[in-house]
């Protein structure tokens, strides 16, 4: 005689699956299997791959595709590339393009304390080193190192901790322009 198999009792087995996540802390979209991107550890600082094909269907985003389309392309699930949006950028939708604000961690030189320096600094120290670049190359065009002045005893904090102060005494800023080191064509091309 052929052995029953026993009815299984789906709701029952969902509930006791969801009363286990929730007492360990997790969310009831992280019990059910489909976490939100806050529920999701963060990664750790780490050198970025800009080769894989999340990254690439992320260049796609920006440059105006859709997420499924941006995923069919390169090669990767819609959930995947929408997690790793989540997890690494700051994204919203305008209109029918996507705004994405990348939140990850990057190398820049630095001028400081007479040498160029790389630096790995969050997108908003980025963009001050950016407009203190803008006023070197400004000051070395003109040789007014009024320029220099908003950025005096100033400098700014890596993502370890340090600090590096901004290099703004004129006459270092031209020897290092003299040796190319403020070769900006390399310093950009660097970077990326």
């Amino acid at each position: 005689m052929p052995k029953t198999r026993k009815q299984r009792d789906y709701r029952a087995e969902y509930q006791r699956r969801i009363s286990r996540a929730l007492a360990t802390g997790k969310s009831r979209s992280a019990a059910r299997g489909h976490p939100r991107a806050a529920d999701l550890p963060k990664p750790e600082p780490s050198s970025i791959d800009r080769t894989a094909a999340v990254e690439r269907a992320l260049g796609h985003m920006r440059r105006g595709l859709s997420q499924s389309a941006a995923a069919k392309v390169s090669g990767v699930s819609v959930e995947a590339l929408r997690r790793h949006r989540l997890l690494h950028t700051q994204s919203l939708r305008e209109g029918r393009r996507w705004v994405i604000f990348d939140l990850r961690p990057q190398s820049f030189w630095i001028a400081s304390q007479g040498k160029v320096v790389a630096v790995t600094l969050t997108n908003d120290e980025g963009s001050l080193l950016s407009s203190y670049w803008r006023a070197v190359n400004r000051f070395l065009e003109t040789n007014d190192d009024e320029h220099l002045f908003p950025f005096e005893g100033d400098g700014l904090y890596d993502v370890k901790g340090r600090y590096h102060p901004y290099e703004t005494r004129p006459n270092v800023l031209r020897k290092m322009e003299a040796v190319d080191d403020l070769n900006f064509i390399e310093i950009y091309a660097d970077v990326q």
